[in-house]
């Protein structure tokens, strides 16, 4: 089910088929037709989700227009018949299903949801879409995963390849297609070994806010006053940016962090009304922060968004211009090569970190669990804590 057989084209004018080859062609008469009055019909056989073998046909006024045409209502029909899934199914079809019926409706976060269908579709369907189900063993899969980290070096890609090929097999499972989730054997994809975190200094904090204060450019691109807002509370870029007025209370020096701004492919960018840890979290922000946004508060115009950095039309910026914003203030400046917009997240990880503790340093940044905090986002201090005291008992 869901298959078709060979395409066949066929000219027409008025209903009446054409004889010839190539670009001459003419009715049963002899009469030459000009190749624009021609229309074309792509025709083939396709067997239904019922078992049942019909015939399809698309019309179009060139033989290409009609095959795409086609494979357009082909692919519907595909689809169609998807929706029940049998041990005869390609993996290729029932990726499509999982990604229509299971990721796409979902409360994922829009970013999630398009890695899944990035993953999927990228790497899943071309190199496993066209077993069958019944085929889908672990011998197979393993070997897949294998091959993506070990031969095409793409671990991660491999890591989150094989957690949607769990989950659109586990929808196999539930539609009683198979037994067993195969994908659930294959040997877990070992983590890369993690970056070692590196913080800003507190002179290095000086230099660069000095350096970015200097260079007109990045003062026209509002650099400056976006690293003092990652600096005063460790959000996230896009949660910067999706930053509003109406969650700036100057007067009690508070921040409220609700949302952030996110790029929906093939959509729109838009302000998405959680933060990625889902709770939206305030925060008393030091004085320095306090003064600049009160300088932004008098010089900003008030846009459609009530953004505290919007973009030059008043609407939301993209964290990607950011980013290659930030790419340039790097070109003009070497020495500062090696910051990331991230790298002031950690940053603050480690400052609070080294003043209070990890736990705080965790509340800081919005992590559920301090572990996070600790391993991605606090520097390793280059000398252990002060117990000389307390080893001195040893030399009594």
């Amino acid at each position: 089910m869901g298959t078709h057989g060979n395409i066949t084209c066929t000219p027409y004018l008025k209903g009446v088929r054409l004889v010839g080859a190539g670009k001459r062609w003419q009715t049963p008469d002899g009469e030459l037709v000009p190749i624009k009055r021609i229309t074309w019909i792509a025709r083939c056989r396709f067997r239904d989700n019922d078992g049942r073998t019909r015939p399809v046909e698309a019309w179009g006024r060139s033989r290409t227009e009609a095959e795409q045409r086609l494979q357009a209502e082909l692919t519907t029909r595909k689809r169609a018949s998807s929706d029940t899934i049998t041990a005869e199914t390609r993996l290729e079809v029932l990726a499509d299903y999982w990604l229509r019926t299971k990721v796409d409706p979902s409360k994922l976060a829009v970013n999630t949801k398009q890695r899944y269908r990035y993953a999927t579709e990228q790497y899943v369907i071309p190199g496993l879409g066209g077993l069958l189900l019944r085929e889908c063993t672990v011998s197979r899969l393993e070997a897949w995963v294998t091959r993506e980290v070990e031969v095409e070096e793409r671990p991660a890609s491999a890591r989150l390849s094989l957690s949607c090929l769990k989950g659109m097999l586990d929808l196999a499972v539930r539609e009683d297609v198979l037994t067993a989730n195969p994908a659930r054997s294959v040997t877990p994809v070992p983590a890369t070994a993690d970056a070692e975190v590196k913080a800003l200094s507190v002179a290095e904090v000086v230099k660069l806010r000095a350096a970015l204060a200097l260079d007109q450019k990045a003062k026209s691109q509002d650099l400056g006053d976006l690293v003092d807002v990652l600096l005063a509370t460790g959000c996230r870029i896009g949660e910067a940016l999706a930053l509003r007025w109406s969650e700036v209370d100057l007067n009690e020096h508070v921040v409220y962090l609700t949302g952030t701004v996110v790029r929906e492919k093939g959509v729109r960018l838009f302000r998405q009304d959680t933060t990625k840890g889902k709770k939206p979290r305030g925060h008393l922000v030091p004085a320095f922060a306090v003064t600049m946004l009160e300088r932004r508060a008098s010089e900003v115009v008030p846009g459609e968004f009530d953004l505290v950095f919007p973009s030059w039309r008043g609407g939301l910026r993209e964290v990607t211009t950011v980013d290659k914003q930030w790419r340039g203030f790097r070109e003009r400046h070497p020495e500062w090569t090696w910051i990331t917009p991230k790298t002031f997240r950690k940053s603050v990880g480690t400052a609070v970190e080294r003043g209070a503790d990890i736990e705080a340093a965790a509340a800081q940044l919005g992590h559920s669990r301090s572990a996070v905090t600790a391993k991605h986002y606090v520097e390793i201090a280059a000398i252990g804590p002060d117990h000389r005291e307390i080893l001195e008992r040893f030399g009594q």
